[in-house]
């Protein structure tokens, strides 16, 4: 081997680079729980990440400069140093406090349905750009009191789509035929409808409505903006809704919590806004540990 010319000798396996000690990273903060007196545990969603869980040393102090920047779904810009179980919270700036998102009830329940969501159907440190864009722009329309039913429908939509779990709206799942305009039965494990013909191979799937069927339509078709024009009667909204509660608890295997927690309390009397210690219902502390 070493009568051999130096450029015909096998090169040495490259050296694997080690990422760097210290980043920066864009985040939304999805949820939060108190690791004690002074630190918190917190879930960020990051676009070149995906879905993680950080340490924020001191994050509970009144006095503390990170506090402010790691309210429930803040946009923020984060110095982060890699750790060895945990990332550490080492400096941060907020982009977009989404204030409206911490005061008014309906915005909450619905930010905090979808940092559900986004918690429950993503996988750790899987990176979803994407999914991640998707989720920041939805909060800046829930913060600028863009119809909250129109923005979460048409985010889930996008979210099922860009997870691969988009619902098959315009041909029957089983025959391939166009669906007539009229109630057909949505089958969650196959991710579609069944027209009058095959409809008989399924018993207990729940019949979706003719104008349910064609507002989805429409957000597949021609997107938020479209839909936000249509008028949707309180009948229909609760139709649309249940739909994709339904379909989104089969995809995840799990119930989903938090719209239906504000609509327990909105359908109350006497309703309040969100105090500012509020924890939304899109993560459960871990043993030993509680929500702050």
């Amino acid at each position: 081997m070493d009568d051999l010319p130096r450029s015909a000798q096998p090169a040495s396996p490259p050296v694997p680079e080690r990422p760097a000690r210290l980043y920066q990273t864009e985040a939304i903060i999805l949820s939060r729980m108190a690791l004690n007196e002074a630190d918190r545990i917190v879930t960020l969603f990051t676009p070149a990440y995906g879905k993680y869980r950080v340490i924020a040393k001191g994050a509970r102090r009144p006095t503390s400069r990170l506090g402010p920047h790691l309210e429930y779904f803040t946009h923020a810009r984060l110095q982060m140093a890699r750790g060895r179980e945990l990332d550490v919270v080492t400096g941060a700036e907020t982009l977009r406090p989404h204030m409206l998102l911490r005061t008014d009830l309906t915005a909450f329940g619905h930010a905090s349905h979808m940092a559900e969501v986004v918690l429950r159907l993503t996988e750790e440190r899987q990176e979803n750009a994407a999914v991640y864009h998707l989720l920041v722009k939805s909060l800046a329309l829930l913060d600028e009191a863009v119809d909250p039913f129109a923005v979460t429908r048409h985010f889930e939509l996008a979210v099922m789509t860009l997870l691969g779990y988009r619902p098959e709206l315009y041909r029957c799942i089983e025959c391939g035929r166009d669906l007539e305009a009229e109630p057909n039965p949505f089958v969650a494990s196959r991710g579609g409808f069944l027209c009058p013909v095959c409809r008989h191979r399924t018993t207990g799937s729940p019949m979706l409505s003719i104008n349910a069927q064609k507002y989805l339509r429409t957000l597949d078709r021609h997107g938020l903006g479209a839909a936000v024009r249509l008028r949707v009667p309180d009948g229909l909204r609760d139709e649309l809704e249940a739909f994709t509660s339904s379909y989104l608890r089969h995809i995840a295997e799990r119930d989903f919590h938090s719209l239906r927690v504000w609509h327990a309390v909105t359908d109350g009397p006497g309703t309040s806004p969100p105090s500012a210690g509020a924890s939304p219902p899109a993560d459960r502390p871990a043993p030993g540990h509680a929500p702050g």
